[in-house]
């Protein structure tokens, strides 16, 4: 029943014209509907998060204190692991777009960095613009549409877990189409723009062509290249507040990438030297 309920809301996600559900109440459908509605919804957010990322067959993992104002986009993180005292500061519009970061070691100066370039990428699956939910719920939201007929059978609810004290209510999409294809690059396109199109990630399609950046193609490259993002992804939602607090995502290899949320702060109401270089608590 939950499946077929699903399915229901998802069509009414992407298809706001389609009615038929709009009556219910107190249903999964509510639920689901609501999980994604809640993301779209927060302009504020506050977290601490643990990331595993696979990087070269090797999992990293980094853990960062996390604020976060969706618009206008300002971003403060505050490194805890594996460098502790990392702290980067980002102001869509200010200092050219460039994010202000605090190595909290050599060169002992505040520097500034694009958010795109190599260095802030460095062992990173995605960029500093990437933080929050909009990512996941972007890549969810395509999948959902490309496979619309197909979504009774991939997606499925997993019993309730309890995670970190919160009781979630856990959901896996299974995608049986993933595969590996050839692409061969247009005019004027990039990784990240490939990547973009075709909701992958950019970071694989890095590796799998052993390139040396997101820039370093050129039109009639041929590029191997998945078809979707994911084989599987689950995610653990906080059954109260209806976030997601843990992604899972998964390839032809097993993880790919595993996100953590915890402290999570909904809509806190900060102020202007939350994202100020001379907040008193930050050390730019």
């Amino acid at each position: 029943m939950f499946i077929k309920s699903f399915f229901s809301v998802l069509i009414f996600l992407l298809f706001p014209s389609f009615t038929l559900f709009e009556k219910q109440e107190n249903t999964p459908v509510d639920l689901v509907k609501s999980v994604f509605a809640k993301t779209k919804k927060i302009n504020t957010l506050q977290y601490q998060m643990t990331k595993m990322e696979r990087i070269q067959s090797v999992l990293e993992t980094q853990k960062s204190f996390v604020k976060l104002t969706r618009n206008p986009l300002k971003i403060y993180a505050k490194q805890l692991a594996p460098k502790e005292g990392v702290e980067i500061l980002y102001i869509k519009g200010k200092h050219n777009n460039m994010a202000r970061v605090n190595p909290n070691g050599f060169p002992w100066v505040t520097v500034s960095l694009d958010p795109y370039g190599s260095t802030m990428r460095k062992k990173q699956h995605h960029t500093l613009l990437d933080s929050g939910y909009d990512l996941v719920v972007s890549i969810l939201e395509h999948l959902a549409l490309k496979y619309q007929k197909d979504l009774v059978s991939m997606v499925v609810q997993k019993p309730d877990v309890l995670w970190d004290g919160i009781t979630c209510q856990v959901i896996e999409f299974n995608n049986p189409n993933f595969k590996k294809e050839k692409y061969t690059v247009k005019e004027g396109e990039t990784v990240l723009t490939i990547a973009e199109r075709n909701k992958i990630s950019e970071y694989k399609i890095l590796e799998e062509n052993k390139l040396d950046s997101y820039t370093d193609v050129s039109k009639g490259q041929v590029l191997d290249i998945t078809n979707d993002y994911a084989s599987k992804m689950i995610l653990y939602i906080d059954k109260s507040r209806q976030v997601p607090l843990v992604m899972k995502v998964y390839d032809d290899k097993g993880l790919y990438e595993q996100y953590e949320y915890t402290q999570v702060v909904l809509n806190p109401a900060f102020t202007e030297d939350d994202f100020s270089e001379d907040n008193d608590d930050y050390n730019f």
